[in-house]
């Protein structure tokens, strides 16, 4: 996976783009991306997107971004690893 985070923010899996369109799910991939390789915590999550005074359905809501997220990768995955012949042609 290439992580662009210089400028705007790019990730791609294999040459397809799995950059979020949405900004709060683009600041979830970009917070997880600046800490590659190590846990990051849900209260450090939910003060990136709300700041001080998050809403009360902030931990369902990032939640649902990293749903988003993890089908964003797994479509460019599968994608990825779909054969180049179509099934039952030699």
């Amino acid at each position: 996976m290439d992580i662009e985070v210089l400028g705007a923010l790019a990730v791609r899996e294999n040459g397809l783009s799995v950059t979020p369109t949405a900004p709060k799910p683009r600041q979830v991939l970009a917070l997880l991306a600046l800490h590659a390789d190590r846990m990051v915590p849900v209260s450090a999550l939910t003060e990136e997107l709300w700041g001080a005074a998050p809403p009360r359905s902030a931990r369902t809501t990032l939640q649902t971004y990293v749903l988003q997220l993890r089908e964003l990768i797994a479509a460019a995955l599968e994608r990825d690893s779909a054969p180049d012949t179509a099934p039952g042609t030699p």
